[in-house]
C-alpha cells in the first residue's frame, strides 16, 4: 500500500488531506511540524511526502536536505503543498528541488490526487531520459525508431486552474482547421486525472490515452492513429481523449505517451497537446520539445505570479522563449491587473487576448460546437482567428 506523510504547520489541514487519502486505499500519517515529519519520514518511508514550506520549528532547507541525502527517504517523492504567496518565496520553494510544487486553492484535492498519480506512474525516469524519447531518439525496449515527420507541435498549458486550457486548444484547433482545410490535425488530451476535450467537442468514441498506453508498441503506429481515431466533424480534428474518470487513469502506462506522441507526429500536420495545469517529470519533456507553448493565464494576482514562476522555472530547463506565447483568456471577467504590469511581471510581452464574453464560451461548449460556429459574429472569434494567424506564421518561420 503506497505511504504518504503530511507535513503542515496548519494540523487540521493535515489531518484533512491524511484523512481525505487514507479513504482513497493509501497509508497515511500527518504531522504539524518538520521535526517530527523527519521522525516520521525516517521510520516510515512513505513513497510520498507532502510539506508546506511555511514550517518554522527547522528550516525547509535542511529539512529537504535531510530528506534528499538520507538513504530511507532518497526515494521519496516529495511534494510542495504551498500557502506561500510571495514571489520571492515562492521561487525560493521551487529551488528547493522538490518533484513537485502546488498551490493551496480550492480545487486542491483533484490537483493533488493527478501529481501523486503522475509521481508514482512517472517511476524512476528522469526529465532527461523521458525527453529523450519524446524528441526523437531509438526507443530501446521495443526497438522503435523515430522517423523523420513534418508535424508541428503546440502544447496548451496554464500555471492555475480555471483559465479555460482546454477550451482554448479545442477551439484553437478548430480555428487551424478553419485556416488550413487541407491539413490533418490531431488533439491529444494529456490533462490526468480526467481529459476534458471530449465533452467539450461531443466525443464519445471509446479510444482514449489510457487505452493507447496500455496497447503494445507495434500496435500504436501512426497509421493505426491515422485510421482509428475519431474525426470531429463540427470540429475539423481528430482526438485521442482523455482518461474518463481517476480510476481509470491510474492504469494509464505512461511509458508508452513518448511513444503515442512520435506516432501522432509522424502522422498528422499539426498535433495540439492538452495538458492544463500539470507541470510534472511527464510533462516537462512535453513542453520543452514542442514548437510551440501557448501558456494560458488570466489577469489576477495568484495567477500572474505563478505564470512567472512556471516560465522561470521552464527558461531554467532550457525552454527557448522565443516558442512561449503567453495567452491572456478572459474567462472570469474584465477584473484583475493591467496588462502592462502583468508585461513586466512575467518577463514577456503578452500580444494575445480573448476578451471576455459572459457566457458564451459555455454555451458553444454545452452545444458542442467551436466558438466560431455557434457565436461567428462574436468578437472572440476574430481574436481568435489573429492569434492563431500569429502562432501559424511563427510555425512557418521554425519551418
Amino acid at each position: 500500500m503506497l505511504k504518504i506523510l503530511f507535513i503542515d504547520p496548519d494540523i487540521t489541514s493535515s489531518k484533512f488531506l491524511a484523512f481525505t487519502f487514507g479513504k482513497l486505499d493509501y497509508k497515511t500519517g500527518s504531522t504539524d511540524s518538520g521535526t517530527e515529519g523527519l521522525v516520521a519520514a525516517y521510520r516510515d518511508q512513505p513513497e510520498i511526502i507532502i510539506i508546506d514550506p511555511v514550517i518554522t520549528d527547522i528550516p525547509i532547507e535542511e529539512l529537504m536536505d535531510k530528506l534528499r541525502r538520507d538513504k530511507r527517504t532518497a526515494h521519496s517523492k516529495i511534494i510542495a503543498l504551498s500557502s506561500i504567496t510571495e514571489p520571492g518565496e515562492l521561487q525560493n520553494a521551487i529551488d528547493l528541488n522538490f518533484d513537485r510544487f502546488l498551490s493551496k486553492g480550492p480545487d486542491i484535492l483533484e490537483v493533488l490526487k493527478q501529481a501523486i498519480l503522475e509521481l508514482v506512474d512517472d517511476g524512476q525516469d528522469s526529465t532527461e531520459e523521458l525527453g529523450k524519447r519524446v524528441s526523437g531518439f531509438v526507443y530501446s525496449e521495443d526497438n522503435i525508431p523515430s522517423m523523420p515527420h513534418n508535424c508541428k507541435t503546440i502544447v496548451l498549458a496554464s500555471a492555475k486552474g480555471g483559465t479555460g486550457t482546454s477550451t482554448v486548444c479545442a477551439n484553437m484547433a478548430s480555428m487551424f482547421a478553419k485556416l488550413k482545410p487541407k491539413a490533418n490535425i490531431v488533439i491529444l488530451d494529456l490533462v490526468l486525472p480526467i481529459g476534458s476535450i471530449a465533452p467539450i467537442v461531443g466525443s464519445k468514441d471509446n479510444l482514449n490515452i489510457v487505452e493507447a498506453s496500455l496497447m503494445s508498441a507495434a500496435e500504436i503506429t501512426p497509421g493505426f492513429f491515422g485510421n482509428k481515431l475519431p474525426f470531429i466533424e463540427n470540429w475539423g480534428f481528430k482526438l485521442l481523449a482523455g482518461a474518463t474518470s481517476p480510476k481509470e487513469a491510474n492504469n494509464c502506462d505512461i511509458s508508452r505517451i513518448p511513444i503515442i506522441i512520435e506516432s501522432l507526429k509522424n502522422e498528422f500536420d499539426y498535433l495540439f497537446i492538452d495538458i492544463g495545469k500539470s507541470l510534472s517529470r511527464i510533462s516537462i519533456p512535453v513542453i520543452t520539445h514542442s514548437d510551440q507553448v501557448i501558456m494560458i493565464l488570466g489577469l489576477d494576482q495568484a495567477t500572474v505570479t505563478l505564470t512567472k514562476t512556471v516560465l522561470d522555472f521552464l527558461r531554467g530547463e532550457g525552454q527557448n522563449r522565443q516558442i512561449v506565447y503567453p495567452l491572456i483568456n478572459r474567462a472570469v471577467g474584465l477584473e484583475g491587473l493591467p496588462k502592462r504590469e502583468v508585461d513586466e511581471i512575467i518577463g514577456y510581452e503578452i500580444t494575445g487576448n480573448l476578451p471576455y464574453i459572459r457566457g458564451e464560451f459555455s454555451l458553444a461548449n454545452n452545444s458542442n460546437l467551436p466558438i466560431h460556429k455557434k457565436f461567428p459574429d462574436n468578437i472572440v472569434p476574430i481574436a481568435l482567428r489573429e492569434i492563431s494567424q500569429k502562432i501559424l506564421q511563427r510555425l512557418e518561420e521554425i519551418r
